[in-house]
């Protein structure tokens, strides 16, 4: 392993008027970078050993530090979401506390509204719990 000075040596550039070694901003960033991966490595290789006991390579759980940094990666799940449906959602939803029914027994309601320039009636239902749930929409 090599020691923090060892790694920023390899990275100090021509030395400055004053006779002193530099560094530039970017490749410090580059040998911090450096010595973190090295740490990394070298934690998990200390972990994989205090664990089995270092025993055959068949009973580690993660091959290689790359597997195991690899199956720490969260997938990126895209979702297609319909903008206007969640638009028309969200208005419909906003309003609804002013259409509310005085009749408790009342499971069915409707109304028109006008979002952008387009003419709406959303459509709800009552759920089992009570709560007015939209139930589908179309546009005028």
């Amino acid at each position: 392993m090599k020691s923090k000075e060892e790694i920023l040596q390899s990275y100090y550039t021509q030395n400055g008027a004053d006779g002193m070694p530099e560094i530039s901003a970017q490749d410090l960033l580059k040998a911090m970078e450096a010595y973190k991966d090295q740490c990394v490595a070298d934690a998990f290789a200390n972990a994989r050993k205090l664990i089995d006991g270092i025993t055959s390579k068949a009973s580690y759980a993660f091959a290689t530090l790359d597997d195991y940094i690899e199956s720490t990666q969260l997938p990126i799940i895209k979702t297609e979401t319909d903008e206007l449906a969640e638009a028309v959602a969200l208005v419909a939803d906003s309003i609804l506390p002013n259409f509310l029914p005085d009749d408790s027994a009342t499971t069915e309601l409707s109304f028109d509204f006008n979002m952008q320039g387009t003419g709406y009636t959303a459509f709800y239902k009552k759920d089992a719990k009570g709560y007015w749930q939209l139930s589908r929409w179309i546009a005028l």
